[in-house]
């Protein structure tokens, strides 16, 4: 382990670069992306130029010693082999770490990293000379860092916690500025992510590229993505696409445990119902951003402004075709910031002050055990509460541990 890198009970962390600064990496959160081969894999090439395709991605092995994943089966340039994968943040991690010096890296066939080295080249090789490939991670993700240390963040405080009542004693202690300054880190992020995907696509693309994602969840995101690439919005406009059809065509969908209406197949129907109804809902976002100007020159921001917003934004936009709660998610976690991003609109009290979305039902009593919600006061739970939790569980060096 080098300097900047921190343990907790989890294993390694490593501050890393973000978007707003650096962020808090656990070394497992990129393990897990190779276990779910949670990227972009059609093509995959090490730093040498060597072509990968991954049959299997190996069993994780979560001991303490030896490569991190084993009886991994790789296709390199054409040619199938059998051995390990060994995850690193940078390239050069593989030396200082003394793998090269480690018989129970003989059988590494490959070394994954998340960042390249920068120009530095440094021989990876094992203990008997044998030359280990590369493969930088980051140009191949789905999403940014930080939405990978969310997730995994959220994870966390979704199951049994041990220490849940010094964690709600630290969030308790914060001003109501601080609250603040967490959402507005999450909001600058959330531009930020929009701002990379309107780059080098066209709006109605990016719009019907992140509302398809946002509709497979964690799980599903990667292949409704490759959907949402496949079958561009025009097809589903010109009603050119059978939603069942489309989902059989995949098959590395990811079910279990998912609920029947929250099934990729029923979401798929829901997006060409909205498709069909609704041909020119993309452009139909652009007409609220007059209504956004309007609530933004307000103080405070009043609430029946907001309550205005989200029915013209399910009810105009989207044609009643989502519940509620989805539909508020659709909303924060995309198509507001992307809107934003868009229109050069700062849209953060609306955004802060939105109903909530899709979040855990068990943090409801944290927020009133914090005391950041009384409706006694006035005190209602809003979006940019359960941004500011999201955004400090991910800064949070010592984060709440799991009972085992």
């Amino acid at each position: 382990m080098k300097a900047g890198d921190i343990h907790n009970a989890d294993g390694v962390v490593q501050e890393v670069p973000g978007f707003y600064g650096s962020v808090k990496i656990e070394e497992k959160v990129i393990q897990k992306i190779w276990k779910e081969q949670d990227f972009l894999a059609e093509s995959l090439f090490t730093e040498c130029g060597k072509k990968i395709v991954v049959i299997d991605c190996g069993s994780w092995n979560l001991a303490e010693e030896g490569p991190d994943f084993t009886g991994a089966v790789l296709m390199i340039d054409g040619v199938q082999h059998h051995g390990d994968v060994e995850i690193h943040f940078y390239p050069n991690q593989w030396c200082q770490h003394k793998h090269h010096l480690d018989p129970n890296f003989e059988k590494v066939l490959l070394q994954v990293s998340v960042f390249s080295g920068n120009g530095i080249s440094e021989s990876v090789h094992t203990k008997n000379g044998k030359p280990i490939p590369t493969l930088v991670l980051l140009p191949h993700l789905f999403q940014a860092l930080e939405e990978y240390a969310e997730h995994y963040a959220l994870a966390k405080l979704s199951g049994r916690l041990t220490d849940l009542d010094q964690f709600i004693a630290k969030l308790g202690s914060l001003t109501s500025v601080e609250v603040d300054q967490l959402a507005l880190k999450r909001w600058y992020a959330k531009i930020q992510f929009a701002r990379n995907r309107l780059e080098n696509q066209h709006w109605s693309d990016v719009c019907h590229q992140w509302f398809l994602e946002i509709l497979g969840y964690k799980r599903n995101k990667s292949s409704m993505l490759r959907i949402a690439q496949m079958y561009p919005l025009c097809f589903w406009v010109e009603q050119r696409v059978d939603p069942l059809e489309i989902f059989s065509s995949i098959n590395n969908w990811r079910l279990k445990g998912c609920r029947p209406m929250n099934h990729p197949r029923a979401r798929l129907l829901q997006y060409a119902e909205l498709c069909s109804v609704n041909p020119n809902w993309t452009d139909d976002m652009m007409d609220l951003v007059g209504s956004i100007m309007q609530a933004k020159g307000m103080v405070g921001v009043e609430r029946k402004t907001i309550t205005n917003l989200v029915k013209k934004w399910k009810d105009a936009v989207l044609c009643g075709k989502f519940a509620p709660g989805k539909a508020n998610t659709i909303w924060i976690d995309g198509m507001l910031p992307l809107l934003s991003a868009y229109s050069c609109t700062d849209a953060f009290e609306v955004w802060k002050h939105w109903p909530t979305g899709d979040f855990p039902q068990s943090w409801r009593s944290i927020f009133r055990e914090t005391g950041w919600t009384d409706r006694s006061k006035g005190k209602v739970l809003s979006n940019g509460m359960v941004q500011s939790l999201i955004q400090f569980l991910m800064e949070e060096k010592d984060q709440p541990s799991l009972e085992k």
